[in-house]
């Protein structure tokens, strides 16, 4: 599977090529419902763009997301974590 950046399509659906998707939300100053990008796995389909070295993934990530406090566990949840489980998702 492909790892790209998307946005729903002008009626606010998700686009039909998108397999899964809606994480890592960060806003683009566009019009709702097209004002945020989201990541998502796609079979033929590369979006916006693809990503296609973790290490790309990895930098546009954190050029917005941070560790974190689960408000339920009350745990530290490291970025890396997160990025290195969605990234295997794209392997399978």
């Amino acid at each position: 599977m492909k790892v790209i950046r998307y946005t729903l399509l002008s009626n606010g659906k998700i686009p039909t090529n998108v397999n899964d998707g809606g994480y890592f939300i960060k806003s683009n100053g566009g019009k709702s419902p097209q004002n945020n990008d989201l990541i998502g796995l796609s079979l033929d389909w590369v979006g916006l763009e693809e990503y296609t070295t973790k290490s790309s993934f990895e930098v546009y990530i954190k050029s917005f997301c941070d560790d974190y406090i689960d408000e339920f566990t009350k745990e530290t949840v490291l970025i890396q974590d997160v990025i290195n489980n969605f990234w295997n998702k794209s392997i399978i």
